[in-house]
């Protein structure tokens, strides 16, 4: 029987959580089907990939300023290139990731006459798309014939304008490579870690400003990502005194190293999609703290059992829970065992089997 293949679009290979789920899944699937990713914008990409999965750029350059007339020009000419692509390597049917890219996504699957499968990555009452594309997706979406979301509240969100029996819930695989460098033997040492893009979304500043407050001891507060609040939050973090116990990372391929020696992660975000970072932390047993923000904190974490689920933005709750933890080994071994069990279900071949079926249901 002759292997379907599989187009993805996504904007970009760098380093992120669609990214990142993207390259886990695509190296999953490759031993089903066959696979090229269409990037709209060239970059090298940040994790790894299988070699038989086929990776096509559509274009050099972003540009992030064109006037209106400029980016629907560009958003064309992008639309056209990649469907060529996509005509090109024959494609069986089209798996969107990210807004833009899930409008290209079924607005060439239409053209072409196969079926698209789109994957919303964030919750659409906060993300950062124009009401222009917030238009465009409540007209193009219904035409999919699956939309896969994380949560039962981003579900809610699409009901009104995509039929329910076209909506799949499939959370986000844990990436391979994290679980083979998984290692409780790795002596922990006195770290609170937050792993995320240091941007508004993620909210670092109130972790920043409630490490200040509490008895820090000999603990230490590790960020690992980029983004373009870093240099606001070295100088709030100079501002507060804390220099000798804040360190900025950046990005880094092995995070495993430091899931691996942590004691303690933070997930301290206004809103999320479904959080990559708060399922790795947990599936290697970090006792962990996060927002109860929409969407994907409260269907991870049961507070109080395998983790603490606190207020958006509250600053004197973060303080409580970092001190509780902090003092209490007891509480950390709990959450621990519980976190581990929980994030079973996040492996990647559990999840790419939830999209195999997908993908064989809509193309039949």
């Amino acid at each position: 029987m002759k292997r379907k293949k599989l187009a993805f679009i996504i904007p970009s290979l760098k380093a992120g959580g669609a990214e990142r789920v993207v390259s886990t899944l695509t190296n999953q699937l490759i031993s089903d089907f066959d696979i090229v990713i269409v990037v709209l914008y060239k970059c090298i990409p940040f994790y790894s990939l299988n070699p038989k999965i086929k990776v096509v750029f559509t274009k050099d350059i972003y540009n992030s300023t064109p006037n209106f007339f400029q980016s629907i020009f560009n958003h064309y000419k992008l639309i056209s290139i990649t469907k060529k692509y996509i005509q090109k390597e024959n494609a069986d049917i089209i798996i969107g990731f990210t807004t833009i890219a899930n409008i290209y996504s079924v607005l060439i699957s239409k053209k072409l006459k196969i079926p698209s499968i789109i994957s919303e990555r964030i919750h659409p009452t906060f993300g950062d798309v124009s009401n222009f594309w917030v238009k465009v997706r409540k007209l193009v979406y219904p035409k999919t014939d699956a939309l896969v979301i994380q949560t039962n509240e981003i579900k809610n969100c699409f009901i009104d304008i995509v039929k329910e029996e076209k909506l799949e819930i499939i959370n986000n695989p844990l990436a391979e490579e994290l679980v083979a460098q998984r290692n409780f033997q790795t002596e922990k040492e006195n770290h609170i870690i937050c792993v995320a893009r240091l941007e508004e979304q993620k909210n670092q500043e109130l972790l920043i400003r409630a490490f200040s407050k509490i008895e820090r001891k000999d603990w230490k507060l590790l960020f690992i990502g980029n983004g373009s609040n870093k240099e606001a939050y070295e100088a709030l973090v100079n501002t507060l005194n804390m220099n000798d116990s804040v360190e900025f990372i950046g990005a880094v391929k092995d995070v495993s190293f430091y899931y691996n020696r942590a004691k303690i992660f933070v997930l301290p975000s206004s809103f999320e999609g479904f959080p990559n970072a708060l399922i790795e932390a947990m599936y290697y047993g970090l006792p962990c703290i996060a927002t109860n923000c929409p969407s994907g904190p409260s269907e991870i974490i049961i507070d109080g059992e395998n983790g603490f689920l606190i207020p958006v933005n509250d600053q004197v709750s973060l303080e409580n829970r970092l001190t509780q933890l902090i003092n209490n080994p007891s509480l950390q071994v709990q959450f621990k065992d519980k976190a581990i069990e929980s994030t079973k279900i996040f492996e990647a071949e559990y999840i790419a089997n939830k999209w195999r079926e997908l993908i064989i249901k809509v193309c039949s």
